[in-house]
């Protein structure tokens, strides 16, 4: 986002005289936002998925390893453990546009 703006205020710039570029160049602000969210956690437990910071109300999904989904379970709070009944092996869980590499044993 900040490079896009660099670059149009570089093009705005270009067709100003120099007075008129130094005027706008100082009458300009960037402002960034900040996402101030924590990071979502998953771990996995044996046969649980531990699950921290996650918005309530998204979906866990779980696909195996080529990409077939095996599980979903609905979000019910911001932190919890969630048991799941696959097999053992290594999955891909994914909660929003978080993914992490799970392993359960």
């Amino acid at each position: 986002m900040k490079t896009i703006f660099s670059i149009c205020l570089m093009i705005m710039l270009s067709f100003c005289t120099f007075a008129e570029a130094r005027q706008l160049s100082a009458s300009v602000h960037i402002i960034e936002k900040r996402s101030e969210t924590p990071p979502i956690e998953v771990i996995a437990i044996d046969n649980r998925i531990k699950v921290t910071n996650a918005p309530v109300g998204s979906k866990l999904e779980i696909y195996s390893v080529v990409g077939i989904k095996v599980a979903e379970i609905e979000i019910t709070q911001p932190s919890g453990e969630y048991t799941v009944n696959i097999a053992k092996g290594y999955y891909i869980v994914r909660i929003g546009e978080t993914v992490r590499k799970i392993a359960i044993r």
